[in-house]
């Protein structure tokens, strides 16, 4: 996944493991964790001009929506991402690991995507696409159209 993540960004792309105690954001009203508090708590973890994604089995929510499977603030440092509704078994489906994986590689990229400063998509397929819907996430891919790979190029190149 790494290797992947680096082609698609043009940048070296690494593992880190840093521990948040994220009991303080979980909402009992909802049973939810408010993923935009979070991602304030990640901020500080990213180093100078670097991207960090935190990485998720916890339910998550904005409060416009009842749910999410990932948030980034457009062209901050971090993004954040939850496994939580990739699973097949949520939806009383047998459990599938290599579709679990590649849902999550697509939030990932999206996130990062958002991260960098891309917006939503409308070409069908780009992993830019709003989804709102694990079913959408199976429909698209796990690359950016030729827009948004330009797009990012034109970031990646202002800021370096």
């Amino acid at each position: 996944m790494l290797s992947a993540l680096s082609s698609r960004f043009g940048t070296e792309c690494v593992i880190g493991s840093k521990r948040l105690d994220l009991n303080r954001y979980f909402d009992p009203v909802r049973s939810q964790y408010n993923a935009n508090e979070i991602i304030k708590d990640l901020l500080p973890l990213a180093e100078e001009n670097d991207k960090i994604v935190g990485i998720t089995e916890l339910d998550l929510f904005i409060p416009v929506l009842s749910y999410i499977f990932g948030q980034a603030y457009l062209g901050g440092s971090a993004a954040l991402v939850s496994g939580h509704r990739l699973e097949n078994q949520r939806y009383g489906l047998v459990s599938d690991p290599q579709l679990f994986s590649a849902r999550l590689f697509k939030c990932v990229i999206h996130e990062l995507g958002h991260a960098f400063g891309l917006k939503h998509c409308l070409h069908p397929g780009c992993t830019m696409v709003s989804t709102t819907y694990v079913e959408e996430l199976d429909q698209k891919s796990d690359r950016l159209c030729k827009s948004c790979r330009t797009e990012l190029k034109g970031i990646i190149a202002t800021q370096n």
